[in-house]
């Protein structure tokens, strides 16, 4: 990766910023021209920005802000004291919030190790379920903010979505492996095109846990193959997660197609693309829009 790329992708506008720390951009100008805190660097053509020690800086301090320290004070701590202060801090949602921005400074520095610490740390205090359901998700959150502006490389995407796939299909191989002979059998799989299938391996893990037997084709599955299984092993349901396929993905039109292909399975779709916009929904088909739907319906069959 050359030194100019880097810089590149190391160059925040104070929308980014906003977004990523939920600090409104008027407050963040205010806090620069009263306090001196987050004051933006310029580029050769004279454009603001900010780089990744800001989107630190500025992440330490909406925490501690939104904890209500006031920023007369912060912007007398230097780092250090920053750090200190908010190690201290025992409030649940605040220590939550401190590690998903320790996720995400692992994540842009490319720690691995750090990462992949941070995680088990978790796991070993709170079990897989919370760790993903309220640490990964919220992470994940902020991470897909940083895609949609370009600024994340897809390789750090890459890097540690490979670390939590394997914390889902470890605690998947810790569950027992046969299923009771009357479970009923759910195929999971992915549209062509889309490979992001964390949601889908977390549902997958749902499902056993449940003592319900799933079939997991996986991410990037077209229809026919999907067919192929079903016509071999007649599932009851099907259960799709669709987050961010490419632009000309109709998801109407597919979401008919799989419709009519698979008339007599239940089809349960979920995924950050059903908040987008309203999709026609066949009778056979049943939209989820959060985790607590998810649950209620794994729940029910």
């Amino acid at each position: 990766m050359s030194e100019t790329l880097r810089d590149q992708m190391n160059r925040f506008s104070i929308k980014d910023i906003e977004n990523l720390t939920g600090i409104k951009a008027h407050t963040i100008r205010i806090w620069e021209q009263r306090y001196g805190i987050l004051q933006p660097k310029r580029t050769p053509t004279n454009i603001r920005y900010y780089d990744s020690d800001d989107l630190k800086l500025a992440l330490r301090v909406a925490l501690l802000n939104s904890y209500g320290y006031k920023i007369s004070r912060i912007h007398q701590m230097n780092a250090e004291e920053m750090n200190s202060l908010i190690g201290k801090v025992s409030d649940k949602e605040f220590r939550l919030q401190a590690l998903v921005n320790e996720l995400l400074e692992a994540t842009l520095a490319v720690n691995l190790d750090l990462f992949e610490n941070l995680i088990d740390q978790f796991i070993k205090r709170n079990g897989i379920e919370q760790t993903v359901e309220q640490l990964i998700f919220s992470f994940l959150e902020k991470i897909g903010l940083m895609w949609l502006s370009d600024r994340i490389f897809p390789a750090q995407e890459h890097l540690i979505s490979n670390v939590i796939y394997r914390k889902i299909a470890v605690a998947i191989e810790q569950l027992p492996s046969k299923q009771p002979q009357d479970s009923p059998t759910i195929l999971l799989f992915l549209p062509e095109g889309e490979i992001h299938d964390l949601g889908l391996l977390y549902v997958h893990y749902l499902l056993r846990k449940q003592k319900i037997n799933p079939i997991y084709l996986g991410p990037n599955t077209p229809l026919k193959e999907a067919l192929f299984v079903y016509e071999m092993k007649s599932p009851e349901y099907i259960y799709l997660h669709l987050t961010s396929i490419v632009e000309s993905f109709d998801c109407n039109k597919y979401l008919q197609k799989v419709s009519k292909l698979f008339p007599d399975c239940t089809i349960y779709v979920s995924g950050t693309m059903l908040q987008s916009k309203k999709y026609h929904q066949p009778s056979n088909i049943q939209f989820l829009f959060n985790l607590k739907e998810v649950r209620e319906a794994l729940l029910a069959l």
